[in-house]
Order: C-alpha cells, then sequence, then structure tokens
C-alpha cells in the first residue's frame, strides 16, 4: 500500500514518523491514546473533533496556547464550574471539547 502512493505523499509519511520516532515517551503515550479515543468515537462525534480540531488549527499561535490552558482547564473542572467560567463564544467551542473530552474531576 506505502508503495502505490505518490513519492510526495511517501515522504510525507516519512517525514511524520521520523517526527513521532523522535517524540519523548511521554509524548508518544499521549498522541496514542487520543488516537485510541478517536478510533472509537461514533462518526458525528469523529467529524465533530475534526471541525474542531480545525477551528483550533486556524487560530493564531498565541490564541492555541490560550485555548490548550483553557482546555486543561475546563477538563479539570465540574460540569458546573465550566459554565459559570466562559463566556458564549468559548463556551459553544469548548463544550465541543468537553464533550470529545470528559471531564477527569472527581
Amino acid at each position: 500500500m506505502f508503495r502505490s502512493l505518490t513519492p510526495e505523499r511517501q515522504q510525507h509519511l516519512l517525514d511524520r514518523l521520523r517526527n513521532f520516532n523522535s517524540l519523548s515517551p511521554y509524548k508518544k503515550h499521549k498522541i496514542l491514546n487520543r488516537m485510541e479515543t478517536y478510533e472509537h468515537l461514533p462518526p458525528e462525534k469523529q467529524l465533530q473533533a475534526q471541525t474542531l480540531f480545525q477551528q483550533y488549527q486556524g487560530l493564531p499561535a498565541d490564541q492555541r496556547s490560550q485555548v490548550s490552558q483553557a482546555c486543561l482547564k475546563l477538563r479539570q473542572m465540574s460540569p458546573e464550574q465550566q459554565t459559570q467560567y466562559f463566556n458564549d463564544q468559548q463556551r459553544d467551542f469548548l463544550r465541543g471539547m468537553a464533550e470529545l473530552y470528559p471531564s477527569t474531576a472527581r
């Protein structure tokens, strides 16, 4: 299958594999864990994840950093705390993230 890909696509995949192999064991585990989570999502949630990721990638770097920090904070909050913390626009985006990555708060 790999050999049937265009040379450009082969090179792209090899570059991604090299990048993955250069990561720390922790980061590799984190990526593989996310891939496993994604794989088990229903198709509509996979589409939602793709849409949210595209929105995230479209943000300027400083805003991506803020969103990443907010997502971490969000996951540590109870659902009640989440609704009190964010404004409407943030809440819509983060609600989607929360549905994909449930709270870890106990």
